[in-house]
């Protein structure tokens, strides 16, 4: 028996974990589908792709084809291991645009403005340039300046201004819009994850008990009560039953899928995949958003980028670099340059995201082109497509079906057509000094709308930033209300990116952290200030 029991240690639970067992009259369970966060590649910021190779720690789930982008099928790497996916991802610190979490409280959604949840961001913060009225010193969560000295950064910055674009030097400060250099979540040459800032310095709490390879199957509810968590471990069926409160913080592609698994969500659905419906939830598994991501490779005359670093002798260089001094490429995360842009004079705030990579790559776990080159990314900030997560079966061990519904609406076509334009013209500026040589894709013989429509489901791939399954609110569509109970269930939340009504403009892994600090605090009965 435990009081709390949390489902997932990834970015929002580890920060749980760590909160609700500060109090040693609090037992609490953490339980992890993966294994624990020991690999070495997890640690090492450079070494994100083999973590994303191995069917240990990646969930790797797929996209059904997508119908409106000529049945192009996406890989959603979701972390599966302490840390959860902030034990895998590029390490950018990124809060999103103040606005976005406004528009959560004008839906309804009281105490989720920005002047509500900047003080969470703030509190777990150790931003390394110092505290100011955006930032935080002592909490948790590592934050550094980009420590790669590569200078093809300073180019982009360089031609993103020569393009129009505003410098900016903090994306997470008073105004986000520009380009510059991203943050990082880093500390000391290593990876700063949820589980490296938040759980392992308090794993020897005895109150506090971690369970890795723990596969949920199922909540069990005692009518509209949920009193247990059964899962798997070493393929043996257990229980664990808590007399508080359950936590689903298993993302948003499981965290729905255990809801389903559970007996809650659409009855018909449900029943569809033979499943018992328990309690008649509909917005269980719709409302999924993403940022889809157009991906532009330009060639370079100049050796400048890392072609070639994941091949002898250079890759030896890199180990050493990195094991023996913490230094180097793998000490750096690699995605530095970047920038928040408006497609349009009109708009009120930043609504494509820009992602500059010194290096010709073709998927993160690629093998490396021998050209040298650069990467460059733009995606839809706030796209109006909506998509659903839908358990194909009773069985756990299943994975369920995942629709983006990606361009389904209008709109989000004609800004993902801009972000090509946008990207053209960034690299057109004389500001790389001459040393494009050329549009390796999608290239420019794709130059018409009409012809950038055919070839984006070849050119795209998603940022990793699915959100709102489980969507916060009080409509019919809703999961959980403003404190993440989750709607006609007593003694159950979910707290994690899946609640986020709508995806806001960045990266979500530190939004995931604030949403598990601010779901303990009201839980506890606390406040972000103690």
């Amino acid at each position: 028996m435990y009081d709390y029991i949390i489902i997932g240690g990834g970015s929002a639970g580890c920060v749980l974990a760590n909160r609700l067992s500060a109090d040693a009259g609090n037992k609490v369970l953490l339980l992890e589908a993966g294994p624990k966060d020991n690999n070495p590649m997890i640690h090492m910021p450079g070494g994100c792709a083999e973590v994303l190779k191995s069917d240990k720690l990646n969930w790797k789930f797929e996209s059904t084809p997508q119908k409106h982008l000529g049945g192009a099928r996406y890989e959603i790497p979701r972390g599966k291991t302490l840390g959860g996916s902030s034990s895998s991802n590029g390490m950018v610190y990124i809060r999103g645009h103040a606005t976005d979490y406004d528009d959560w409280a004008a839906q309804g959604n009281n105490g989720w403005a920005f002047n509500d949840v900047l003080p969470y961001f703030k509190r777990f913060e150790n931003q390394t340039r110092g505290a100011d009225d955006f930032h935080g010193v002592g909490g948790e969560l590592n934050v550094i300046n980009a420590p790669s000295d590569n200078p093809l950064y300073d180019m982009f910055v360089n031609a993103g201004q020569e393009a129009g674009y505003r410098a900016c030097d903090d994306f997470n400060g008073a105004n986000q819009e520009g380009v510059g250099r991203f943050q990082a979540t880093i500390k000391d040459g290593k990876r700063w994850s949820s589980a490296a800032a938040f759980l392992t310095p308090v794993l020897d709490r005895p109150n506090l008990t971690v369970i890795c390879d723990a596969h949920v199957t199922r909540v069990v509810l005692d009518g509209n009560k949920a009193v247990a968590v059964e899962y798997l471990k070493k393929k043996k069926p257990q229980r664990a039953d808590a007399n508080k409160e359950i936590v689903i913080s298993a993302g948003t592609i499981k965290s729905p899928h255990i809801l389903q698994l559970s007996g809650i969500g659409d009855t018909e659905e449900l029943k569809a995949a033979g499943i018992e419906s328990k309690i008649h939830l509909p917005g269980v598994g719709k409302n999924l958003q993403e940022h889809l991501d157009v991906i532009m490779r330009f060639g370079i005359s100049e050796p400048l980028a890392m072609n070639g670093i994941d091949r002898f002798p250079k890759n030896v260089k890199v180990a050493w670099d990195y094991f023996v001094h913490k230094k180097g490429v793998g000490a750096c995360n690699n995605i530095e340059g970047g920038g928040f842009i408006r497609s349009s004079d009109d708009l009120d705030r930043p609504d494509v995201q820009l992602h500059f990579v010194p290096v010709n790559m073709t998927g993160l776990t690629e093998p490396l082109p021998p050209q040298h080159g650069v990467t460059l990314h733009a995606c839809n900030l706030r796209p109006k497509s909506r998509g659903t997560i839908k358990a194909v079966s009773n069985d756990p061990m299943a994975k369920p079906d995942v629709d983006f519904n990606f361009c389904d609406n209008e709109d989000d076509w004609q800004i993902m057509i801009k972000c090509v334009r946008v990207l053209r013209n960034i690299m057109g500026a004389k500001a790389w000094n001459g040393i494009i040589t050329e549009e390796i894709q999608p290239g420019t013989q794709f130059e018409s709308d009409e012809d950038l429509r055919k070839v984006m489901g070849q050119t795209t791939e998603t940022v990793y930033h699915p959100v709102g399954t489980c969507k916060m609110g009080n409509g019919d569509d809703a999961v959980v209300d403003a404190e993440l109970k989750v709607i006609g269930v007593e003694g159950l939340r979910v707290a994690d990116a899946s609640i986020i009504p709508t995806l806001i403009g960045g990266n979500t892994n530190a939004p995931s952290m604030m949403i598990g600090d601010k779901c303990s605090d009201m839980m506890l009965g606390k406040s972000a200030n103690g």
